[in-house]
C-alpha cells in the first residue's frame, strides 16, 4: 500500500470516529459526514477532493459549537490532508 492511500485510509477512520461521536453535536457530525463524502467520492482528482474537504473541515473548527476535543482531532485530520494534497498535486 502506498502513502498517500495510507493517508486516505487513516484520514477516513479519523473522519468515522468524530461522525460517531456523540458529544459532538449532530449539525457539526453532519458537516464532518459531508467532509469525508467530498474525500471519498471519486470524481475528480485527489488534491482537489482533499482540498475541498480541508475547506469544509476549517469551517467546521470555527463553529463555536465544536468542541475541544474535536477541534483538536479535526486539526490533525487537516495537517495530514494538507500533506496528502500535496503528494497528490505532485503526482499530475
Amino acid at each position: 500500500m502506498d502513502e498517500m492511500t495510507q493517508i486516505l485510509m487513516d484520514t477516513t477512520k479519523m473522519l468515522d470516529d468524530l461522525i460517531s461521536d456523540y458529544s459532538i453535536p449532530r449539525n457539526i457530525r453532519k458537516n464532518i459526514q459531508n467532509a469525508k463524502i467530498k474525500l471519498t467520492q471519486n470524481k475528480g482528482s485527489l488534491d482537489v477532493r482533499a482540498a475541498s474537504s480541508i475547506s469544509t473541515l476549517d469551517e467546521i473548527v470555527n463553529d463555536p459549537n465544536t468542541p475541544g476535543h474535536g477541534r483538536t482531532l479535526i486539526y490533525t485530520i487537516m495537517g495530514k490532508l494538507e500533506i496528502l494534497q500535496k503528494k497528490a498535486s505532485t503526482v499530475h
